[in-house]
């Protein structure tokens, strides 16, 4: 037996779904914009302390979200071209209401742990989170949920079947991120979607 064309109408749906970055993807983006880098004691002096040789990321001990290691080539007068390695295991902690990611906690484990860590922990933020997650900043993240967003939508209009008599159809309007945090070997992002949905049945089939 079968029946035609019931349509559902469901409007203003909402759904939250948890989205894995992995830490290589993170480690690469970190290495293509630190490596490199010459480090200055203070903004627009010209006067390099360093060079960032190396960068890698691990999951965090206990207590700490991520274990952050890398290489500095010292460029100072002491320390002109020495070479010397040290990680900090950092804690971070995120506010939805404001979207902004944070360091609560950290440690440093190695040579010139003090300022050189601070500033580049910053460094390190500045690149990878900015500030602000929403708006214009350019979080990693967002470009790519954009992209996701744009492709789900172009396939809306046209029509998903999901299963054999049963289509999708609408739009995703909206995205979220709602709770950001580190899980073994990468970061979720839980990411909250809104939009307005439809479901066609255009067929129905019925057991003997």
């Amino acid at each position: 037996m079968k029946e035609e064309n019931n349509t559902h109408q469901i409007d203003g749906i909402s759904i939250q779904i948890p989205i894995k970055i992995k830490l290589e993807a993170i480690e690469k983006v970190l290495q293509q914009k630190l490596v490199g880098f010459k480090i200055q004691k203070e903004e627009g002096s010209g006067k390099q302390f360093g060079e960032i040789l190396s960068l890698e990321l691990f999951p965090g001990e206990a207590g700490y979200d991520v274990c952050i290691r890398q290489e500095v080539l010292m460029k100072t007068v002491l320390f002109n071209n020495r070479k010397i390695s040290f990680s900090f295991q950092v804690k971070l902690g995120y506010d939805e209401d404001t979207q902004e990611l944070k360091i609560e906690n950290y440690k440093a484990d190695g040579e010139h742990k003090t300022w050189l860590t601070n500033k580049l922990l910053k460094l390190i933020m500045t690149m990878l989170f900015k500030k602000k997650l929403g708006g214009t900043s350019k979080f990693l993240l967002t470009p790519k949920l954009n992209e996701m967003l744009d492709q789900l939508n172009e396939k809306l209009e046209n029509i998903i079947e999901v299963k054999k008599g049963i289509r999708l159809f609408g739009a995703i309007n909206s995205f979220k991120i709602i709770d950001l945090y580190f899980k073994e070997t990468g970061l979720i992002a839980l990411v909250s979607l809104k939009g307005d949905l439809a479901a066609e049945v255009s067929e129905i089939e019925l057991p003997d």
